[in-house]
């Protein structure tokens, strides 16, 4: 001060100061730009796994939709031979013995861990609004398919408790023979009437809502996953 320099220890300062500023706002552009690049590593290995998800189920509904249609096709047989002017009891009796399995195909689950990680880490967030809407209403549509198919499963199987005709599966202990013979030539006509009937329109009850709770998801799947690739 007695020499006169402290305007220049001011200024000298000051300069410190303000790169002492300009450092401390480098630093946090550099942290924002790594933060931004993790985040979009983040998005886009998410993304892919979405999209290996996603791909999963439909092939998966693709598979089992042909097995709707063939044992569509199947009752839809039945239904002609057994309706025909000439149709007899012998003509239901060879059905149910031979023709008729039991079968039926379904799916117990779709994949949604990639989905529920990014619900539980709150990763969600990296998507834009319109996807993350419409992630969230798929998995509400993969919930309510799967209630629906299982309760047109829950009735078949209630039906096919009280059923004693599916005697040519593979697991059944009598598949011929003499008891075999007893057994079909004793049955109540009117009774296995009654149970065919019931028991073919809760399988194919299986086949015909599933089919179209399967066929709906596949669109959602099919509009999500071409929305992924416009953003590629």
């Amino acid at each position: 001060m007695e020499t006169g320099k402290t305007a220049k220890y001011f200024k000298y300062a000051i300069g410190e100061i303000i790169l002492v500023v300009i450092g401390i706002l480098i630093a946090l552009q550099i942290n924002n730009w790594n933060e931004i690049r993790k985040n979009n590593k983040k998005h886009i290995d998410y993304q892919r796994s979405l999209i290996n998800d996603i791909n999963k189920d439909i092939e998966s509904i693709d598979n089992i939709l042909i097995s709707f249609e063939e044992s569509i096709e199947q009752h839809n047989n039945f239904t002609k031979r057994l309706s025909q002017p000439n149709a007899s009891y012998d003509t239901l009796v060879k059905i149910a013995k031979y023709e008729f399995l039991g079968y039926f195909n379904n799916i117990d689950a779709f994949h949604t861990a990639t989905f529920q990680t990014l619900l539980s880490t709150g990763d969600i967030g990296l998507f834009n609004e319109n996807i993350r809407t419409q992630l969230i209403e798929l998995n509400n549509q993969q919930q309510i398919t799967l209630v629906v198919t299982k309760e047109a499963v829950d009735q078949y199987l209630d039906a096919l408790v009280s059923y004693k005709y599916l005697s040519n599966i593979s697991i059944s202990t009598i598949k011929s023979g003499n008891l075999y013979d007893e057994f079909w030539n004793n049955v109540d006509k009117n009774e296995l009437v009654k149970d065919f009937y019931l028991v073919t329109l809760r399988h194919n009850n299986i086949n015909r809502t599933s089919k179209t709770a399967y066929i709906k998801l596949r669109k959602d799947l099919i509009k999500i996953l071409n929305n992924f690739k416009e953003k590629e």
